[in-house]
């Protein structure tokens, strides 16, 4: 008996971890740094509102943006969260993801990303993959600065 608990026990912890592993997002992680503007940061204090940098924004030089652009939101929770704006179906940094809270939609594809609690899973569409989200996420109390 002590011998099949003593197998049990690393099969169960080798299930667990495997089938509790976040899909991949297909974006591919790119450099990222952002400071927000105080308007921008007090804008952030309230759940469920995101501030957008687009490629076609003017920023500061050392801004990066990600693949196609950046999303830093609140979440239904209170939680700060950044997504990355291409759509994990299209590849395309040109053609960002629109951004109505809590959801973020593809205007090529139509697919639909839940923001709620900052996972950014697909809700309906093409895609089974989430949105590449960012983590390193630092609100100073004056700017919130995403790293990666």
């Amino acid at each position: 008996m002590k011998k099949f608990t003593t197998c049990l026990f690393p099969a169960i912890a080798l299930f667990v971890f495997f089938s509790c592993k976040d899909e991949e997002s297909s974006i591919p992680s790119s450099e990222v740094y952002v400071k927000t503007r105080t308007s921008e940061y007090n804008e952030l204090r309230t759940p469920n509102h995101a501030v957008i940098y687009e490629y076609n924004g003017l920023y500061p030089s050392n801004f990066k943006l990600g693949f196609g652009g950046l999303a830093i939101f609140r979440d239904l929770e209170g939680k700060l969260g950044c997504c990355d704006l291409a759509c994990p179906v299209d590849k395309s940094h040109m053609n960002p993801l629109d951004i109505k809270m809590p959801y973020a939609t593809c205007p090529l594809c139509g697919a639909k990303y839940d923001l709620s609690y900052g996972v950014g899973n697909s809700v309906s569409g093409d895609s089974k993959i989430p949105l590449r989200t960012y983590r390193n996420i630092r609100d100073t109390g004056e700017y919130i600065i995403v790293t990666n």
